[in-house]
């Protein structure tokens, strides 16, 4: 029978085949016994991470069971239809503004950040009125269904009369009706 032909049972070296064995086998044995510390740590830390997020959670219940506004998941159509809205006027070139090269002749129209259209002169728009963001009607309207903040910097959206409240946190003074429904077209943000 032929002997192997492996470095391992090589007769040239001055170590014998038990000791090489021995060798190879602690270093396996070491290999096995890092992996599985590994693993051990690993367990101990996503069970530690897995606790606090648990306990977050439970905080996150428990402050959203005491907060008297849940969280918001839209608006309803009636708050919808509170929002200002009117027809978008492209704003006038300044008569006496100074020209630069780099100034475009004509204003532009109004980008709608929803549905990445421009606002067009005579299109219906709406303004939120915390932020002051310009968006189509139609656009924002399906947003609001549900979402109950601004499309572009995530502001709540909340009733007219909110955007109007004084600095110091005082409520403002109940404005007529008729003042609330109509709307002045302000140039685009």
């Amino acid at each position: 029978m032929n002997a192997p032909t492996s470095w391992l049972f090589t007769d040239t070296s001055r170590y014998s085949t038990r000791s090489r064995l021995l060798f190879i086998g602690l270093s396996f044995a070491i290999g096995i016994a890092t992996f599985l510390l590994y693993l051990a740590v690993w367990y101990a830390c996503r069970s530690r991470r897995n606790q606090l997020q648990n306990a977050e959670r439970a905080d996150d219940l428990e402050a959203g069971a005491a907060s008297p506004e849940p969280e918001c998941r839209g608006m309803t159509d009636t708050a919808i239809a509170a929002l200002p809205t009117f027809k978008y006027e492209v704003p006038a070139v300044v008569p006496g503004a100074v020209a630069d090269d780099d100034a475009q002749e004509a204003p532009t129209a109004a980008d709608c950040a929803v549905c990445l259209g421009q606002v067009e002169a005579g299109e219906t728009v709406r303004r939120l009125p915390k932020c002051a963001h310009l968006f189509h009607a139609e656009c924002v309207d399906a947003w609001l269904r549900a979402h109950c903040t601004c499309p572009m910097c995530r502001a709540p959206v909340g009733p007219p009369s909110a955007a109007a409240s004084k600095k110091d946190g005082t409520p403002p003074a109940e404005a007529p009706a008729a003042a609330t429904a109509t709307a002045v077209a302000l140039p685009p943000v």
